[in-house]
Order: C-alpha cells, then sequence, then structure tokens
C-alpha cells in the first residue's frame, strides 16, 4: 500500500471537502450578528435554545447512520446490492421516526402553550430536512465534491432567506424555519438523485429486517444522543436557570466552539472512511496512517485556536455594545480551548468504532451526558455561565479519559 499516495488524496480530500465546510463556518458569523442586531440577544437566546431541542430530536432521525452508516457503505463500495439494502432500510427507519416524532412534537406544542409555539412548530422543518440528509451517504463514498456542493447551496439560501425576511425583532421565529427549509430544498434534491441512482424502495423493507437493523444500530444511537445532550443540553438548563439574556451568550460561546467542532467533523469524516479501508488490509499502516494525521490534526487546531482567540478581540471592538455585553463575549473565548480536548480522544474513538465497540462507547457518553446535566445545573446555579463552561470543560475531559483506557484497554486484549 502506498501510503504517499494515499497522503496526497487525503490532502486534496481535506482541501475539497474543508473549502465546503468554510462556508459552513462562515454562515453564522453572517447570521448571528445580523439576527442579534435585528432581534436582540434575548431573542438569540430562544433561537439557540430552540435550535438544540432540534438538534437532539434529529438523532432519533439519523439513528446510527453518521457512523455505522458511513462504515457500511465505504467498505461495500462494490457492493451495489447492499449499499442498495442498507439506503432502503435507512430511510423507511427515517420516515416512520419523522412521522413520530412529528406527531409528538405537534401534541406537546398544543397541551404545553408557555412554549414559543411558532418558533418550535415552525422548526419541525428542521426535522424533514435530517430525513432527506444524504451527506452520511457521500461521506461513505468519499464524494467530497458533492458534499461541498450541498453545504454552499443550503447555507447559501439560508443566508439570503434571512437577510430578506428578518426585518424585526419579531421575526426571530423564522430563523430556525429558514434554516430548516433551505436544508429541506437542498437535501431532498439529492436524495432524489441518490433515490433514481440505486433503486431506492421504502415499501420494499420488511419489519423484521427494521428490527435486525435498529438492535444492531441502537448502542450508537444511545452514543449520539448522549453526545448531542452534552453538547446541546447546556443552553437549556442556561435559560431555564439564568433566562433568555445569558442562554443567548452562551450561544455566542458555543458558536466559537461549533467553528472548530465543524473543523473536526471534516478531519473525521475525511479520515475514517480511509482507515477503515486501510486497516482492513493492512493493520500496521492504518495505525500509522491514524498517528501522522492526528498529529497534523491537533498542531493544525491548536494554530485555528491562536488565531480566533486574537481575532474575536478585534471583531467585539469593532462593534457599538455595551461592556457588559463585550465582557460576556470576550468571556466565551474560553469554549475555543474544549476544542483540544475533544481532540485527543478522536483516533481512540475511531478505533473503538472499528473494532464495533459501540456499546463502551455508548456507555462512556450516557455517563458524559449525566455528568454534564448534574454539573451543569448546580455549576450555572452558583456561578452563572463561568460554571457551565467549567461543566463542559470537565465532561469533556473525561470522555476523552475513558475513550482512552477504552481504547488501550483493546489493544491490550488482541
Amino acid at each position: 500500500m502506498n501510503l504517499k499516495k494515499i497522503e496526497f488524496k487525503e490532502i486534496r480530500n481535506y482541501i475539497i471537502y474543508g473549502s465546503g465546510q468554510f462556508v459552513n463556518l462562515l454562515s453564522p458569523l453572517l447570521i448571528a450578528p445580523y439576527v442579534i442586531s435585528v432581534c436582540g440577544i434575548e431573542q438569540w437566546g430562544k433561537i439557540g435554545a430552540a435550535t438544540s431541542v432540534y438538534i437532539i430530536l434529529g438523532i432519533f432521525i439519523d439513528f446510527g447512520s453518521q457512523l455505522l452508516g458511513v462504515k457500511e457503505i465505504s467498505s461495500n463500495k462494490n457492493n451495489q446490492e447492499h449499499i442498495r439494502n442498507y439506503l432502503n432500510i435507512t430511510y423507511a427507519f427515517r420516515l416512520i421516526v419523522l412521522l413520530c416524532i412529528s406527531a409528538s412534537c405537534v401534541l406537546f406544542l398544543i397541551v404545553c402553550p408557555n412554549l414559543d409555539f411558532k418558533l418550535y412548530s415552525l422548526g419541525l422543518w428542521s426535522l424533514i430536512a435530517q430525513f432527506f440528509n444524504p451527506i452520511w451517504f457521500y461521506v461513505g463514498t468519499e464524494n467530497f465534491k458533492r458534499i461541498n456542493k450541498i453545504i454552499v447551496l443550503s447555507k447559501a439560501v439560508y443566508i439570503l432567506l434571512v437577510y430578506l425576511i428578518i426585518k424585526e425583532k419579531s421575526d426571530y421565529i423564522y430563523v430556525v424555519f429558514l434554516l430548516g427549509l433551505s436544508n429541506t430544498l437542498v437535501y431532498s434534491y439529492y436524495y432524489f438523485k441518490i433515490s433514481k441512482t440505486h433503486g431506492i424502495s421504502l415499501l420494499s423493507v420488511s419489519m423484521d429486517k427494521l428490527i435486525v437493523n435498529v438492535k444492531k444500530e441502537f448502542p450508537i444511537v444511545i452514543s449520539n444522543l448522549s453526545i448531542s445532550v452534552y453538547t446541546n443540553f447546556p443552553i437549556l438548563i442556561i435559560k431555564f436557570l439564568l433566562g433568555d439574556f445569558y442562554a443567548g451568550i452562551y450561544k455566542v460561546g458555543d458558536m466559537f466552539l461549533s467553528i472548530l467542532r465543524s473543523y473536526l467533523v471534516v478531519f473525521f469524516n475525511v479520515s475514517f472512511p480511509k482507515f477503515c479501508n486501510l486497516y482492513a488490509m493492512n493493520k500496521k499502516d492504518a495505525i500509522l496512517y491514524l498517528k501522522k494525521i492526528n498529529i497534523v490534526n491537533i498542531s493544525l487546531l491548536t494554530l485555528m485556536i491562536i488565531v480566533l482567540y486574537f481575532v474575536s478581540f478585534f471583531f467585539i471592538y469593532r462593534f457599538d455594545i455595551s461592556d457588559k455585553l463585550k465582557e460576556s463575549f470576550l468571556f466565551c473565548t474560553n469554549f475555543l480551548f474544549i476544542s483540544l480536548i475533544i481532540a485527543l480522544n478522536i483516533p481512540f474513538y475511531q478505533l473503538l468504532i472499528l473494532k464495533n465497540r459501540q456499546k463502551s462507547i455508548a456507555r462512556i457518553s450516557f455517563l458524559g451526558a449525566l455528568i454534564m446535566l448534574v454539573s451543569c445545573y448546580f455549576l450555572s446555579l452558583n456561578f452563572n455561565l463561568k460554571g457551565s463552561i467549567i461543566s463542559i470543560y470537565i465532561v469533556e475531559t473525561f470522555i476523552t479519559v475513558c475513550i482512552i483506557i477504552a481504547s488501550l484497554s483493546l489493544k491490550k486484549n488482541e
């Protein structure tokens, strides 16, 4: 196996996929200042809370496709029948879950009049978009050019619609809806292209196949759900304890972290399919590849953190905002350094997935989510926003240490 050729292709994939993710990173930086200036920081907090709710619910629609789906597609590229069957099962299950969750959400909103009905009901479009989302499939086939097109088109439509429609303070109710609508328009187009090419037939899937697939992917769903809870639930706790103003500030800080999480997603999505292929052919080459690529990853991430940290000071002082708001925004730069802790566990996380240790990952993630819920509540109650950030550091450190230990124990048992 020629690693130099692989590394060249890898660099090309990073550049191609990374350029699309640059648009993904740019969109919140274009959206947030505009929406905050028009609607206010409190409304931005409401938007952040609603977005987090639908991200968590979207995990049930994704189920295991973001990880195990990528593995299934990348490991069976030449087996069209296997790919067709997997697509049928995946999207049939997604449709069932979408209908169940949507009906439950509508009922919940009706019986809970205290919730922002328009914001959350319009936000249901986010779940529709998640049903159509084809990006996981293109990651499995390593078609990063196609992923770029999807990202650029969906974000361009979203930014355009926000600037055209959000004109008054009360228009904040449309922000989550516009994101869901933009994604739905673009995702559905590419979903139907995949459907036509691979002959997707949702009605051909038997209940037995669905049950088998659910049992197989359930542990990774618990893991993904736990990860989603400990990354998205803090803003809901802050909204409940401290109010919409501090939820809005937290959302700005989380935006910093999301920028670096998006970079790590690029790294993970490009490196994981190649790692799976290499491991199947030559274990030593695969481990060597994993070591090299992660050293480069952490070096680049450190550079990005330093740049973003100092650039944030420049931008914040250019806006005419109150000292309280300025101080709060500067405090949010503390979110940046969390990404380094997350990056440390990526190679070990990939190894556990490859070895089908989804149950171990699920247990670690579940414990992490519990620690987050308890620590974020009590620390935020006593130390406000400082407490919420401390709780994130505690949880990410706990998860990283546990994943590394689980991976090292796996190697000892081989």
